[in-house]
């Protein structure tokens, strides 16, 4: 199995780590902050999970070779990064949902292309 260019993923990867990271110090100081609240709410976390869907979207992409398709995921791995990071500032209720879901549908796409290209190299090489 070959990797194709893989900075540019790489890159997105790290930036969608660091957004995590960010999000869950932030939700560590609201909890410091209102402790009475957090026992009453039950809060959706997704920056965990959306940082797994861009790792396998972003694996997916370094394991495609250079085409308009390597260039549509690299653009789509973009707007899922700044879809969910600026959805606050576009006005469509759940947007950031929206967003999430698809990620998630894409992830899930990948992850099978992904065992599908590991299943053809390990018959590869077993008949070799």
């Amino acid at each position: 199995m070959k990797i194709y260019k893989p900075l540019f993923s790489l890159v997105l990867i790290l930036i969608q780590l660091i957004l995590s990271v960010v999000r869950y110090f932030d939700l560590q100081n609201w909890r410091k902050e209102n402790p009475e609240l957090d026992a009453l709410i039950s809060l959706n976390i997704t920056y965990t999970t959306l940082f797994i869907f861009v790792l396998i979207i972003g694996i997916y992409e370094i394991m495609t070779k250079p085409s308009w398709f390597k260039t549509a995921i690299r653009i789509f791995l973009v707007c899922i990064i700044l879809g969910t990071t600026f959805s606050n500032f576009i006005p469509i209720e759940d947007f950031y949902f929206g967003v999430y879901n698809t990620a998630w549908f894409s992830a899930v796409v990948a992850f099978v292309l992904i065992l599908v290209r590991i299943g053809k190299y390990g018959i590869e090489k077993w008949n070799n």
